[in-house]
């Protein structure tokens, strides 16, 4: 369903999914020419969210292997082992249709062992639709505080790295997290 015609959205959400969004996935959106401050500002804050969603398996049909971040852990949610040429695509094609529970074996054929670890810890829900979730929560729901939190971690590992930080807020700062 698209943003813009959700009728559980307020007028103003659905406004502006329909300027920003007009394809209705708001985790995909990207810059775009003559954008307003508020659409910068929005793609900053969805730069946050994505660095910090997570997906619950649940039958394993909407989430992409390869793309979508659904392995838990902290620096990145998505599998290291390279793709090469895998023809998998969707976390559903992992699961064992019979016993609705990771077919170990595949699954231990296509990933390496620090992936495989992770994969077959996760419970699998096959009753279930997928579902994004906060990371940084045990019930997965998002609250500002642990965003800004993901945020200046975010900056600490840029700044290391000498890159340039989103965010021109002092050390002092700190004391505050």
């Amino acid at each position: 369903m698209e943003i813009y015609t959700n009728p559980r959205l307020s007028l103003c959400a659905r406004v502006l999914g329909a300027k920003y969004f007009p394809d209705g996935n708001v985790l995909v959106a990207r810059p775009g020419r003559n954008m307003s401050y508020t659409s910068r500002s929005i793609l900053k804050g969805l730069e946050v969210l994505r660095r910090g969603i997570i997906w619950r398996i649940g039958d394993g049909s909407k989430i992409r292997i390869w793309q979508n971040p659904w392995i838990p852990r902290e620096w990145t949610r998505r599998p290291i082992t390279p793709r090469l040429n895998n023809i998998l695509t969707h976390v559903d094609e992992l699961i064992d249709p019979s016993t609705g529970q990771w077919d170990e074996q595949l699954v231990r054929q296509i990933f390496w062992p620090q992936d495989v670890e992770l994969i077959l810890s996760i419970s699998v829900h096959v009753e279930m639709d997928d579902v994004v979730a906060w990371h940084y929560d045990t019930r997965g729901q998002f609250s500002v505080r642990s965003a800004y939190k993901v945020q200046r971690a975010h900056d600490k590992r840029e700044s290391r790295r000498g890159i340039a930080s989103s965010s021109s807020v002092g050390i002092e700062s700190d004391k505050f997290m």
